[in-house]
């Protein structure tokens, strides 16, 4: 019966969603709460994807397996979290025309994964990839989560100013996000509850740098922000900063209040052993202050089971990033063998044409004897041309050095007219060489949006006229 029902349900709600664009889709997505969710919510992200795939919306596809990714890792279930992230790019649905909120929430979750393995430099590097691509997006909320994820790994590292400093822009950030001056920005209830935990986060980093007053102010202000927001994260982030505040300031009454109320929320709701571990740690320090030794053993011994859960799922994680990293390696060792072969059957096959071509030509070849017999050979510039082309297409660091060699007046004809970086010098050399947007985002792995601004923003640095054809501008340059 229960069978039934939910084929029965999946037909509907198929048929509903099928009514829908890939935006309201989305939206659909982003409306579902997050805290709270469970097989429920997951079962309907996969019917939103199976619809979508139907209609080859990748992006909305790409969005559903990473929402839930983060509910899997929210219970602790890093290796099915790991799963769903992966697919992502399994499935191909990363190429250069992907919306770049997704691939911000792509390296956002893998930067998780990596900070929850300790591996903290590869979790910094999967941030670094797209800050450049956030700031110029100029989009608060994604600057928000950006500079709490490099908050939450400075804390990791123990730089304590460094966390300090990355809060303070997420806090500016979350105001300009709530403030949403001309609706620029889309505010659903999920984002609205999440850029209001920052002020208890503040008031962490201020205890621990030992600024008790200025935690104060930030432990008031989330305290008044969770009442009107009653939401379970930000209840969450904000008793567990107020239990560290109450507990150092002697106030076990209080400390302990909101420290309870933690503990129920990683019971029920927020399983990631991360969590549970500062809860545990906070409620035993309480009970060590007053000495009350039964509770000092019971979060002792839940110390231990939270650590040795915790070893296992970082194993289990580390193996099946183990095993997908062998799964690259062997494919990579099968591609470079199916190269040689090619490139083996390639050399074979000219060999055989210039044996035949030589054999044809001297059995043909004129009996003047001035006539010198040297077979044809593509000129130096031709050869070079082509070799400048395979380095562009290749995105290889050589490039632009080939280039300046073989146009050696351009980057300082460029220069006479705008002082650019070398950056947008190579970025001009593609122009130069008549590669279209799409091309060009392809071989330097961006997206077509970001090659547009960067043809927009050199319009405007070297002066291009606006009825002039970008292309046509270049060619003139060495003329």
């Amino acid at each position: 019966m229960m069978k039934k029902l939910t084929v029965l349900f999946f037909f509907i709600s198929s048929f509903f969603y099928s009514q829908h664009t890939e935006e309201e889709l989305k939206n659909v997505l982003f409306d579902i709460e997050f805290s709270t969710a469970g097989s429920k919510e997951i079962e309907k992200i996969d019917s939103l994807i199976k619809v979508c795939k139907k209609n080859s919306y990748n992006d909305c596809v790409a969005l559903g397996y990473l929402k839930i990714g983060n509910i899997y890792y929210r219970d602790n279930d890093t290796k099915r979290a790991l799963y769903y992230i992966n697919k992502v790019e399994k499935d191909h649905l990363i190429n250069s025309d992907t919306d770049f909120e997704v691939l911000f929430y792509l390296r956002v979750q893998k930067a998780a994964l990596y900070q929850k393995l300790g591996e903290r430099v590869t979790a910094l590097k999967q941030l670094d990839e797209i800050c450049d691509e956030v700031m110029k997006s100029d989009n608060a909320y994604f600057n928000y989560i950006m500079n709490l994820q490099y908050a939450g790994i400075n804390y990791d590292l123990n730089k304590k100013e460094e966390t300090l400093k990355y809060y303070k822009k997420a806090y500016k950030y979350s105001k300009i996000y709530r403030e949403n001056k001309g609706n620029r920005y889309r505010v659903d209830k999920n984002r609205l509850n999440n850029s209001y935990t920052i002020s208890a986060d503040l008031a962490g980093i201020y205890l621990e740098l030992n600024k008790p007053d200025s935690a104060k102010v930030y432990i008031d202000e989330a305290i008044q922000n969770e009442k009107k927001i009653n939401e379970i994260s930000m209840r969450f982030v904000t008793s567990l900063n107020a239990g560290k505040y109450f507990k150092a300031v002697k106030n076990v009454k209080k400390a302990q209040y909101y420290l309870w109320i933690c503990k129920s929320i990683v019971e029920n709701y927020y399983k990631i052993d991360n969590y549970q571990m500062q809860v545990a740690e906070e409620l035993k320090g309480l009970y060590e202050s007053i000495g009350q030794k039964d509770s000092i053993g019971y979060y002792s011994n839940w110390l231990l089971q939270i650590e040795s859960s915790n070893i296992s799922q970082n194993r289990a994680l580390n193996d099946a990033i183990d095993r997908q990293n062998e799964i690259e390696k062997n494919n990579i060792k099968k591609e470079a063998k199916s190269l040689f072969l090619i490139l083996s059957l390639s050399i074979a096959a000219c060999l055989l044409f210039i044996f035949l071509f030589l054999y044809y030509y001297r059995k043909h070849k004129s009996k003047n004897l001035d006539k010198i017999d040297i077979p044809h050979q593509p000129s130096v510039d031709e050869s070079a041309f082509k070799e400048l082309i395979q380095l562009a297409k290749e995105n290889n660091p050589e490039f632009l050095t080939r280039f300046n060699e073989y146009y050696p007046h351009f980057s300082e004809e460029l220069l006479k007219v705008s002082p650019l970086k070398i950056s947008e010098i190579r970025f001009c050399a593609y122009i130069y060489l008549n590669f279209s947007t799409k091309e060009i985002a392809e071989y330097t792995f961006t997206s077509v949006r970001t090659v547009q601004t960067k043809k927009y923003n050199l319009r405007k640095k070297l002066n291009i006229p606006g009825d002039m054809d970008i292309y046509v501008w270049f060619s003139k340059l060495l003329k």
